[in-house]
Parts: C-alpha cells; sequence; structure tokens
C-alpha cells in the first residue's frame, strides 16, 4: 500500500518524537484519495494546522518520489473518538514548547523590548509588508525566542505556513538532505512558507556551504514576499565568518536590540511565570527576586521551578527566606572563579584575534581594542583581582598609568556607542558561561 512506503520513509526521515505524537496519528483515505489528491484523516483540527504547517510539503514530495505524480495534500477530520496517547513532552522540544508557551498573550512587555514587541506583531499581522528580514538581537534569555514562536504561533493561526528551527537545526537538515534524501525536497520544504522563523544565526559564521544555501533560501523566500525573522546574540557585522552578502541581506531589515528588563518589569516576569507555572507567592516575594535575581529572564524560570520544587518536597509556603535560600543556592552551583585568563582566551575567540598579539603590545587598531576591552571586564569581572602593574605587565603595556589611560578611553567609547555596549554585555556573559581550563 502506498500509504505504507510514505509512513516508512517519514519514520527515517523526522524525529522519533514528531512521528509518534502527529504523523502515526495519521490515517490515508484510499477511497477518496486519487492520483493527484491525497486524503489524510486526522484526529482533530490541531494535528490539521501542526501536519499543513510542517510536514504537507514533506509528504507530497514523498509521494512523488514513490508514484512519480506530486499530489494535493487535503485533509479531512476524523469521526472517531480521538484515541490516547501516552507520549510525553521532551523538555525543550521545539513543536512542544512553541505551541504551549510562546505566545503574544504570555509576553511580558517593557522599556526594554517594548520595540521588539511591536516590530512582532506587526510582521505577524502583516506578512511581509512592515518590515522584512526582523533580526531580534540581545543576550541570551531576553525573549529572542519568545518573540519569535509568538510570531509563528500567530500566523500559524490565521493558515500561514510556518517553519521555525534553530540553526544548528537547519544546518542538520541540511547535511541530512544532503546525504541521503535529496536537495530538491530540501528546497522544496523551506522555499515554500510564508514564515520563516530562524534562531541563533550568528552560528551560520564560518559555515561555507550551509551560508550558501541559506542565502538562496532566503533570496527565494524575499523575492516572493514572504516573511523572514530571525534571532542571534549579536548584530550581523560582529559574527565572525560571515559572508559580506549575507550580512549586507541582514542588514537590509530592521534590526532591533533586546535590553535586559528593568525591576518593574522582572515583577511582571515573575508574576507571570507564577501565573504559567500555577504557583501562589506573595508581592514581598516577587519583589524580593526582581530587586535580587540577575538580568537573566531564564535564570528567573530556574529560580522559580527551584522553589516550586522545594515548596513541594517541603511543603513548607514559599516565603523571602526560602527565596533567598534558593538564590545563595544557585550562586554557589554557578559560580566560578573568572580569572584574566578566562578573559583573555573569551575575548580572543570572540574578536577573532590571538591571545599572543592581546599580550604583545601591539598597536594594530583592532589588536589595542581588543587589549582595551580586556582591561574593563578584568576591573569588572575577574575574581582575585590582581595588581593593575602585575595586568600592565601581562598585557604587554609600561604601566598602572598606561592600564588608567586605557580603561578611561575604553569606558568613554562604552558611554558613547551603543554598539560597543551591547558588545561588552554579551562578552561578559560569554565570560561567566565559560568554563575554567
Amino acid at each position: 500500500m502506498i500509504w505504507e512506503k510514505v509512513l516508512s520513509t517519514l519514520k527515517e526521515e523526522v524525529s522519533p518524537f514528531d512521528f509518534e505524537t502527529y504523523i502515526s496519528l495519521i490515517k490515508y483515505d484510499e477511497s477518496a484519495s486519487k492520483s493527484n489528491v491525497a486524503v489524510l484523516v486526522v484526529p482533530n483540527p490541531y494535528i490539521e494546522s501542526w501536519i499543513k504547517s510542517n510536514y504537507a510539503l514533506k509528504i507530497a514530495h514523498i509521494f512523488e518520489m514513490q508514484t512519480k505524480i506530486k499530489p494535493e495534500i487535503r485533509f479531512s477530520l476524523s469521526k472517531e473518538k480521538p484515541r490516547k496517547t501516552h507520549t510525553k513532552a521532551k523538555s525543550g522540544n521545539m513543536q512542544v514548547s512553541y505551541q504551549s508557551q510562546y505566545t503574544f498573550e504570555n509576553f511580558v512587555v517593557g522599556d526594554s523590548n517594548r520595540h521588539a514587541y511591536t516590530v512582532a506583531q506587526m510582521v505577524a499581522n502583516t506578512q511581509a509588508k512592515a518590515y522584512n528580514p526582523v533580526l531580534f538581537y540581545g543576550n541570551t534569555g531576553l525573549g529572542k525566542t519568545h518573540l519569535l514562536c509568538s510570531i509563528g504561533n500567530f500566523a500559524r493561526g490565521s493558515g500561514k505556513t510556518v517553519i521555525y528551527l534553530t540553526t544548528e537545526e537547519f544546518m542538520n537538515d541540511f547535511q541530512r538532505h544532503l546525504n541521503t534524501v535529496g536537495m530538491d525536497a530540501f528546497r522544496d520544504i523551506y522555499r515554500n512558507c510564508d514564515y520563516l522563523l530562524i534562531d541563533d544565526i550568528q552560528f551560520l559564521g564560518g559555515k561555507v556551504s550551509l551560508q550558501e544555501e541559506f542565502f538562496n533560501t532566503f533570496e527565494a523566500l524575499y523575492k516572493t514576499n514572504k516573511q523572514i525573522v530571525m534571532t542571534s546574540d549579536k548584530l550581523p557585522k560582529q559574527i565572525q565568518g560571515l559572508e559580506e552578502r549575507l550580512r549586507s541581506r541582514f542588514e537590509s531589515g530592521i534590526k532591533i536590540d533586546i535590553q535586559p528588563p528593568g525591576v518593574e518589569t522582572r515583577i511582571q516576569i515573575i508574576a507571570q511565570k507564577c501565573v504559567d507555572n500555577k504557583i501562589s507567592m506573595e508581592k514581598e516575594v516577587i519583589n524580593y527576586l526582581a530587586e535580587n535575581i540577575s538580568e537573566n529572564v531564564r535564570q528567573i524560570e530556574g529560580v522559580i521551578a527551584k522553589m516550586r520544587f522545594h515548596n513541594a518536597m517541603t511543603n513548607q509556603p514559599i516565603s523571602v527566606e526560602m527565596a533567598k535560600s534558593v538564590l545563595d543556592e544557585i550562586l554557589l552551583e554557578n559560580q566560578e572563579e573568572i580569572t584574566v585568563e578566562k578573559i583573555v582566551r573569551v575575548i580572543a575567540r570572540e574578536l577573532n584575534v590571538k591571545i599572543s598579539e592581546i599580550t604583545s603590545g601591539s598597536r594594530v587598531p583592532k589588536i589595542v581594542q581588543a587589549r582595551h576591552i580586556v582591561l574593563y571586564l578584568i576591573k569588572d569581572s575577574a575574581s582575585n583581582m590582581e595588581s593593575m602593574s602585575s595586568v600592565a605587565s601581562r598585557l604587554g603595556l609600561k604601566n598602572h598609568a598606561t592600564v588608567s589611560k586605557a580603561l578611561t578611553k575604553i569606558t568613554k567609547q562604552i558611554q558613547e556607542d551603543e554598539n560597543l555596549k551591547h558588545l561588552i554585555v554579551n562578552l561578559k556573559n560569554k565570560i561567566q558561561n565559560e568554563k575554567n581550563l
């Protein structure tokens, strides 16, 4: 039977989660189908919408491989009671989090993200008419993925074909098609959607063949007025190894910086997370967390999850004392000494210079800038601080006075240059997450 062959191919090409949760629920209506029409019976409108958005093109292509005719895919709702499934959603699964968590309704808007939120709503409502492409950039854990998926969630509800995935997933799918399925099928999928939503495009840097395919996909979508929305932890010009033509395309649209939330916004975020997680928290506890937690929204989620666990295990009410204990616990878990060596290593890697160049005393402008940033971050971040005279010696500088002059210069530049300010924040985050060697 043709459907058994299609199903067998699908099982090899999609994730086990997608197959068990969605694909396996499809039934093929052989009596209603024709050579140029394939009728698929699904249990509910949600499954129909999901299959249409994610796998209708792929299914049509597999039919064509089997029969030499590419059919129109039609859907019919089953009259049977839907069977129960015991498949559990995996943590972080793209489709589950996309459908159940990230919407405009539960996105907390503040001064730090209001512009990004407004633009996201505009492109969700008016495909490729307001802004195209769109790039949301900023540090990790500030809501970029939430906005990206909110756009997709809204667009799908309007009947649009949406593809959302990370750059890593795009790369893996590219390699799989290149090695086994064939690139025609790959292009058929990615160049025939209404919305292409790509997370973490900074990881395109240095991947030449992937950049070539992404550029061609970008061009095909852009020329047919399809919406392209991307996220990155940095500006296109700061992505090492990104081809100039891609950089130019990314910068041709609108770029929106998402900054860390202020205290008032953090209060709203914590309150919203309590609603999402169905836990009760007194105002004084929320205020304490907002005032003492980091700027990263993901850490807010982690703290709330840990407090809910403590509450369930001890049956003790959530209090300021519990909040303080959890924050101390998380701080202890994450604490690792930030050394001069770590700072130099991260700056060298991220700014594409050699460690030996930073410590050489070279006067090449790019190297000087990297050295000054190292100094600024040493003063700002390093624990067990060495004397500035010792630091000066290690970085090829003359003395303490030279260090002071360099620090004054870089501090003024950061105050005057928003791009540099964002780069510093991004570098600090990478240093904090870097493991000592």
